[in-house]
């Protein structure tokens, strides 16, 4: 797989969210708001990356195709958030201006450079999944549903995405260097979780995650993204192989729902 390969999925991503179910006349009640109405205004904001200086930073590893999946990536983020906004719109959730974990995870890596930027994504995006399935289980709304399912499906392709720049973008270290980052990363991502759970756990309860079940899918998810980013390992999304190189003509790797946390529209 290539950055090429990828920059063409991107490409042929984009109509995806062109036929959710936008009349869908379901409005949160009482309950589903409380469960999941502060955890959409969090990630919702999150989902707008703000990525000039990634894209920046791009720019400079010297591969076009690299540069120009990265602007595409960014755009695909920003449309995650505008997808979660205008539904929030038609909920009468407020859109938050700015939030604190957003500003944090913005901040990380800026001054280490592009490798360690896309690291934090990754640990970003990794938590995100695990939140998106728990959403798909909080609400009966299944508009709200359908964007979460496309949502992870998005994700899939970042995931491999970054580990692909992992493998390729990331300097020589010696072993004991390379153990201590990824110690680091991994206490990252192990912060990263108990945050979101104390300010998500509504949507996490909800969904059905508690603060270990959280945990073990983050850990479970993070350990597929290190098997990626290793030399030999398998770059492929969950529920199928990776992209393969032109136009997809179906959904590649599609997610596949785990049975146990389906939880059906009324």
């Amino acid at each position: 797989m290539t950055f090429h390969d990828i920059k063409t999925y991107f490409h042929a991503n984009r109509s995806r969210f062109a036929d959710l179910a936008w009349d869908d006349p379901h409005q949160l009640g009482p309950a589903e708001l409380r469960a999941v109405r502060a955890s959409l205004q969090t990630f919702q904001r999150g989902e707008g990356t703000g990525g000039a200086h990634l894209t920046a930073l791009a720019g400079q590893v010297g591969d076009a195709d690299y540069a120009a999946a990265m602007q595409l990536y960014i755009q695909e983020e920003e449309g995650h958030a505008a997808l979660l906004g205008r539904f929030m719109d038609r909920q009468g959730i407020p859109r938050l201006e700015r939030n604190w974990l957003h500003a944090v995870f913005r901040s990380l890596g800026r001054s280490l450079g592009l490798v360690h930027m896309v690291r934090v994504i990754l640990t970003a995006e990794v938590v995100v999944t695990v939140y998106y399935r728990a959403l798909f289980n909080a609400t009966y709304s299944g508009l709200l549903q359908q964007i979460c399912r496309r949502m992870l499906l998005d994700k899939e392709l970042h995931l491999v995405f970054h580990c692909l720049a992992v493998r390729q973008l990331s300097p020589w270290r010696n072993r004991l260097s390379a153990w201590l980052w990824r110690q680091a990363y991994r206490a990252l991502l192990a912060g990263t979780a108990l945050v979101v759970y104390a300010t998500s756990r509504r949507t996490l309860r909800a969904g059905g995650y508690g603060l270990l079940s959280f945990c073990a899918a983050i850990a479970d998810e993070y350990a597929r993204v290190e098997q990626m980013q290793r030399p030999t390992g398998l770059l492929a999304m969950r529920g199928g192989a990776a992209p393969a190189a032109g136009p997809p003509t179906e959904l590649v790797g599609a997610w596949q729902w785990p049975a146990p946390l389906v939880r059906s529209t009324r």
